[in-house]
């Protein structure tokens, strides 16, 4: 028999069942009280699925959420989390793609009805919506019925799938990421194990459960280690600095750092004083100062993505600083990475750059009902292509450079916009900037540096700085000015929004 995360609760109820399992705005449960809350969520699901029935989740970080998305594992339905930020147009796409049967959704959040939005993105699709208040147990949820008549799920395309996440990242359309509920388990183990966690740990995240790094390493891992998760219904950067002063938070991961660091560490640097233990994906200069600056001792660098579960590869807080904030860690037992290069196909050696590739147990079984994007995404001796360029020690040690789609061709030279953006950083101590690629009639591309409208800078004098830092092919030949940086759900700059407002001349030319 296969180890199931509701096996896990019940561990934990039978061990710690009056201890606090999860606070959510300060609101706590025990581990008994959550266990029966997904009991309470069972009764009401259990009608209306079975197993391999998609189960669609609207709802923001609540109780109502974990209770869902642990009673559905248990009835071996597959949950298929949604951002709450996407339009119900955007739902009705994840809706049909995934042939959900059921949306379980939020009456009210934040000034939207998620209901009202779920009944007019499943009209003819989906036979059931269930009214989730996160005031009342699961046993108050409401159940209606569309007039839509349930049909015979599809079967999955893989084995122990149980959870459906969607992906677009920044230029696709939506693809459902199958993962399974080992990969879970065993991803949420490599964490626990890499932070140290225990039952007495205090685990701050700021993560939505919507996407892995709330469904895995909030929900999943925090059971696993028996910690106590303290989450928050939604993101104000002071509002959960002063939870972690509160509860003595130890342990989190990084969603939230760059607003943290917006308010400043002579504000900040008092409540992270518990927090030793975090992680971030960002360049040496951010993430070292997070060491220096707010006292994150045992901050570091990790590299992941939705098709591995979320994190692939991170460090021990007591790795060496200097390659904890400059590599991106080891991977877990049984997972494998090799460095490929993308021109000739032929594995690279020890340092040399080419594209990220992995296997293991922890690596997607592939998007769903998506043969072309699954041969796209796999080799033909099964690795999985990540698209990101990076580098491997003789220690297996990885080094994340950029998104390959990301870099930049200059007359035939390959420039990474995070190099450029860290020396810019460096040397003008501006935070949110954004280097990208624009047409260059000679060169065929170059750089270009886009700044938020406030940053008043003597633009020459930097550049002529910047010379001094970095060889001719990689500076910025034009800086442009906008009002914000567009980001995703998390936290990395749209440079192709960027260069789309570039092209139809929206955004303010200074160089």
């Amino acid at each position: 028999m296969r180890l199931t995360i509701n096996d896990v609760l019940l561990h934990d109820v039978r061990h710690y069942a009056g201890k606090t399992a999860v606070t959510i705005d300060d609101r706590g449960l025990t581990y008994a009280e959550l266990a029966g809350a997904v009991d309470e969520a069972r009764l009401v699901l259990a009608p209306l699925v079975g197993p391999g029935d998609r189960v669609a989740l609207a709802l923001p970080n609540s109780f109502s959420w974990i209770a869902a998305f642990l009673a559905l594992a248990s009835l071996k339905a597959v949950s298929v989390p949604v951002n709450t930020r996407l339009t119900p147009t955007e739902l009705r796409v994840i809706l049909e793609d995934a042939g959900v049967r059921v949306i379980i959704a939020s009456p009210l959040y934040r000034g939207r009805d998620y209901v009202a939005e779920a009944r007019e993105a499943a009209t003819g699709l989906v036979p059931f919506i269930v009214a989730a208040g996160d005031q009342t147990t699961p046993s108050g949820w409401t159940v209606i019925s569309t007039g839509v008549a349930p049909r015979r799920s599809e079967p999955m395309e893989a084995d122990g799938v149980f959870c459906i996440q969607y992906t677009s990242g920044t230029t696709s359309a939506p693809k459902g990421v199958m993962l399974t509920e080992a990969l879970y388990l065993r991803t949420a183990a490599h964490c626990v194990r890499s932070q140290l966690l225990s039952p007495s740990t205090s685990f701050m995240s700021a993560a939505p459960f919507f996407h892995c790094s709330g469904s895995m390493h909030a929900i999943t891992v925090n059971l696993l280690a028996g910690c106590t998760l303290h989450s928050v219904s939604a993101w104000d950067p002071e509002y959960f600095l002063s939870l972690i002063e509160r509860h003595r938070g130890q342990t989190g991961h990084g969603v939230f750092f760059r607003d943290i660091v917006a308010v400043g560490a002579d504000k900040a640097r008092a409540s992270l004083a518990t927090l030793k233990v975090a992680h971030d994906i960002g360049g040496e200069a951010f993430v070292r100062r997070l060491h220096d600056e707010f006292g994150i001792t045992g901050i570091s660098n990790i590299y992941g993505m939705t098709e591995t579960g979320g994190n692939f590869t991170m460090w021990y807080p007591d790795d060496p600083l200097h390659r904890r904030i400059i590599m991106n860690g080891r991977p877990q037992p049984l997972n494998r990475i090799r460095i490929v290069d993308p021109v000739s196909g032929n594995e690279a050696r020890p340092g040399e750059h080419g594209e990220i590739q992995m296997r293991g147990p922890t690596v997607t079984p592939g998007y769903y009902k998506r043969p072309e994007a699954n041969r796209i995404a796999f080799t033909e001796d099964g690795w999985f292509r990540s698209g990101d360029l990076g580098t491997l020690t003789e220690d297996n040690e990885l080094h994340f450079i950029a998104r390959l789609r990301d870099i930049i061709r200059v007359g035939g030279e390959n420039v990474s916009p995070v190099e450029v953006e860290i020396a810019v950083q460096a040397l003008t101590g501006l935070k949110e900037i954004s280097i990208l690629g624009v047409p260059d009639r000679r060169l065929g591309e170059v750089a270009a540096l886009v700044v938020l409208d406030t940053a008043d800078r003597d633009w020459p004098a930097v550049l002529a700085d910047l010379s001094k830092r970095l060889a001719g092919f990689k500076m910025p030949r034009h800086i442009y000015a906008t009002d914000a940086m567009p980001m995703t759900a998390t936290n990395k700059v749209q440079r192709a929004t960027l260069q789309q407002s570039i092209r139809e001349g929206r955004l303010r030319r200074l160089v």
